[in-house]
């Protein structure tokens, strides 16, 4: 993302982790909601980063179930 602030880029990639982690426990999330007034550039970004972070949550629950 081809932002100046990065304060900004550091909040939504907490976002993006943090739902992540919400949906790998279970809680259903409407990513379409979550990203619905961003700017097509941070879309892609935060849905990059959260498909990312999902795939690792994922991972790190089925680890810690065994």
């Amino acid at each position: 993302m081809n932002q100046q602030d990065p304060h900004a880029l550091k909040n939504f990639d907490f976002l993006a982790r943090s739902f992540a982690r919400m949906y790998a426990l279970g809680q259903p999330m409407d990513i379409d909601a979550v990203t619905g007034n961003m700017s097509d550039e941070q879309q892609t970004w935060f849905r990059e980063r959260y498909d990312h972070d999902r795939k690792q949550a994922k991972r790190a629950r089925v680890i810690a179930l065994r």
